[in-house]
């Protein structure tokens, strides 16, 4: 797992941007990925990024623009619109420029993936004890339509202000993707290397902890530990067990708990909204609306 200082380099980097950030997932708890929204200018002047051991992947949110890239002699080409990806493999510098095309305000959202969990990732993913091959993707444009879907769901979680837990699991999704995508593709997958599900006695130790630990943060590692299965394995074969991911199955229990509360005791809908694990009332009336289609106080009242 990654430890403290995991970002620092990448946080750092932000320097050589000529961009305005506009919101960060610094301070919501999420461990592997670090991810930041930008207002881009109009057009720039060729400057160059900074190293970094992460993983960038960046989105085009709004706005459409010419981007140039140079390495070396040569400047590669790329139009950018909402929607469109680029990636910069870890160590890697660029030499950047771009003009806008339009009269749309240009946003972009740099998602980094820590080094550690790109290395763990790939010994799951049957690394054998070796590091992360130089193989990643660098490229100006990257064709891919889940990661692009990764992508709004990441800009989605930081906008709403999502748990550890829910980016970690958008951080893992993507890494696996792209570390098979670019590196274990052609690598043949034996029916033994495919993953299982849970067992009955590990499912039962999983969801009696999200049970036990409603009111409280919980992350991937506390439910795979449960399981005695690696992180990496864990989400699989939870997901594969129950027909959803950790986070949104402790999502629906808390929110069950949430209701029964509402209708059998006097407690307040601030008292029940700590008593299932959301720290802000303006949390748990949305998340409950999603799933009930009224709000706490309607549901209450019958």
């Amino acid at each position: 797992m990654p430890q403290d200082g995991t970002f620092v380099r990448s946080r750092l980097a932000e320097r050589a941007l000529p961009s305005q950030r506009l919101i960060s997932s610094d301070g919501l708890g999420w461990r592997t990925l670090l991810a930041r929204s930008y207002r881009d200018p109009a057009r720039t002047e060729a400057f160059s990024t900074a190293q970094s051991p992460d993983l960038l992947v960046v989105f085009v949110v709004s706005g459409t623009y010419v981007i140039e890239s140079r390495k070396g002699r040569f400047w590669r080409r790329a139009t950018y619109g909402p929607g469109a990806v680029g990636v910069t493999a870890p160590g890697n510098v660029s030499v950047l420029r771009w003009h806008s095309t339009s009269t749309q305000p240009l946003e972009s959202l740099h998602v980094h993936l820590a080094a550690e969990l790109l290395d763990e990732t790939f010994q799951h993913l049957g690394g054998g004890g070796q590091p992360v091959p130089d193989r990643f993707p660098d490229t100006l444009l990257l064709e891919d339509s889940l990661v692009t879907a990764a992508g709004q769901m990441i800009g989605r979680a930081l906008r709403h202000g999502a748990p550890g837990p829910y980016a970690d699991s958008l951080a893992q999704m993507l890494a696996t993707h792209l570390l098979y995508r670019t590196v274990l593709e052609a690598r043949p997958v034996t029916p033994a290397a495919r993953p299982a599900v849970l067992g009955p006695a590990q499912l039962g130790r999983v969801t009696g902890y999200m049970r036990e630990h409603l009111r409280d943060e919980v992350s991937l590692d506390d439910l795979a530990g449960q399981a005695n299965v690696s992180k990496y394995h864990f989400l699989r074969m939870f997901t594969r067990s129950t027909g959803v991911t950790p986070h949104r199955y402790l999502v629906r229990m808390r929110l069950r708990h949430a209701a029964d509360l509402l209708r059998d005791t006097d407690q307040t809908v601030l008292q029940v909204s700590l008593a299932c694990g959301y720290r802000s009332p303006g949390q748990f009336a949305a998340a409950f609306r999603r799933e009930y289609g009224v709000s706490p106080s309607r549901f209450r009242a019958g």
